[in-house]
């Protein structure tokens, strides 16, 4: 018998396969599948806030810095998309771009060549690509323990988010 070689595809590919389509898990009711799948599809943020984080969800410590940090840009929960899950946006984070039509998007503790973006750019670097702004920062522990972190991101957020 011959060894057969499978071909694993990219979360994003997957989803620009199916994009028409609704994938069900047959170990949930149905309905709330689709539910779920309508409240998740074009969710539209003029601004994406992705943070690495080991945590399911934010420590309070955390989502007071990241509240804090909102608010200083002047922007409200309305306007901003915050993902925390890891695998989500490890595997699927062209398509988190493309779902949420983000202009602009915060990388909290995210290199960019590891969430699949082709560019690489250091911390602290404005860069556009394809008609975003992205902003590659260091983690929120890292900027909660480091006065000059802070800084340095401030100056940069006002220059994406002009008041």
């Amino acid at each position: 018998m011959a060894e057969s070689e499978n071909t694993i595809l990219h979360t994003h590919v997957l989803a620009e396969l199916f994009k028409d389509t609704y994938l069900v898990d047959l170990a949930t009711n149905p309905a709330d599948a689709m539910e779920s799948a309508r409240s998740t599809t074009n969710i539209k943020k003029e601004v994406l806030v992705c943070v690495a984080t080991k945590e399911e969800n934010l420590a309070p410590s955390k989502e007071a810095l990241l509240q804090a940090i909102l608010s200083a840009c002047k922007l409200n929960m309305d306007q901003v998309g915050i993902i925390t899950n890891q695998l989500q946006i490890q595997n699927d984070f062209l398509s988190l771009v493309e779902t949420h039509q983000a202009k602009k998007i915060i990388l909290f503790g995210w290199d960019p060549a590891a969430i699949g973006l082709p560019i690489h750019f250091p911390v602290f670097q404005i860069q556009s690509f394809q008609g975003v702004q992205y902003l590659h920062a260091p983690t929120l522990d890292e900027l909660d323990k480091d006065k000059q972190l802070k800084i340095q991101l401030w100056q940069k957020l006002k220059q994406i988010f002009p008041s």
